[in-house]
């Protein structure tokens, strides 16, 4: 996750650790940034996008480890 994250543009980035860590919402995050809501609605769609591609392969894991 850690290296995905990092391999992310800096504005992704930043979004998304605003919004999954800090858990600010996106008009909170768009003040912050001075970006648009907007804005903030696409780079948390294309971080999510990219974790999702990912990790991918790690989901068969996940499922058993959490689903037992």
């Amino acid at each position: 996750i850690e290296s995905t994250l990092s391999s992310m543009p800096v504005q992704v980035q930043a979004v998304f650790n605003l919004s999954r860590f800090e858990n600010l919402k996106n008009r909170e995050i768009a003040e912050k940034l001075d970006i648009s809501e907007k804005t903030v609605e696409a780079n948390i769609t294309k971080s999510l996008k990219l974790l999702r591609v990912t990790l991918k392969d790690y989901l068969p894991l996940a499922v058993y480890l959490f689903v037992r």
